[in-house]
């Protein structure tokens, strides 16, 4: 009998049995890279001359992330295996990821809380209920570290991820301009929040 992991959050019964949260690692580095940038930029016609150097940023940046192993930030990867066994890395594909990390501003401003970000599904997983997933998975990290505020951001004409974050219990608290958004050359960004319960005492 194989032992469970208990860093692996495991889907709800009604969902594909192969697929699991974990903590991601360097050792899915290159995967990570990849959904990250199939999912956030657009690889057809003249910006596929541009698209392996996004994607080598993109690269860099989550390889630092991820070597500093800080205490305050997760990124977690929702692995889907393809048989019965065991999830390992020779037979498993990296299905989607999100990154959570603790905000603590100034003590004045009281406002700590995890902010979440880079929540993307590889396409061939997309419809899967992974997003829903990996947002459900951020909060049980949040509560592991006593904080029961999350945020997070999302453009304004993007509305299947607005409707995604509204299905999670998100909810919008201002909209952020920006200099290209006054100018009408891209949408507004919204930070959203979303109450967690804190446990009971007798828990």
């Amino acid at each position: 009998m194989v032992q469970a992991d208990p860093n692996i959050y495991p889907l709800p019964a009604s969902a594909t049995p192969q697929l699991q949260v974990r903590p991601a690692s360097l050792r899915d580095l290159e995967r990570l890279s990849d959904v990250l940038t199939a999912s956030f930029y657009d690889s057809r016609g003249w910006r596929q001359w541009v698209y392996p150097f996004i994607r080598l940023g993109i690269h860099e940046d989550l390889k630092q992330r991820l070597k500093a192993q800080s205490p305050r930030y997760a990124c977690l990867a929702a692995v889907a295996a393809f048989d019965p066994e065991p999830l390992a890395d020779n037979n498993a594909a990296i299905a989607g990821t999100v990154e959570a990390a603790l905000r603590q501003p100034w003590p004045w401003q009281g406002d700590r809380h995890v902010y979440i970000s880079n929540l993307a599904v590889d396409l061939n997983f997309r419809r899967r209920g992974i997003a829903l997933l990996l947002l459900r998975s951020c909060e049980e990290v949040a509560q592991r570290w006593g904080i029961y505020e999350l945020h997070l951001h999302v453009m304004e004409d993007n509305l299947a991820a607005r409707a995604l974050y509204h299905k999670a219990g998100f909810s919008v608290v201002q909209p952020e301009d920006s200099p290209a958004s006054w100018l009408g050359l891209q949408a507004r960004r919204l930070l959203l929040h979303k109450t967690l319960t804190p446990p009971s005492r007798s828990e």
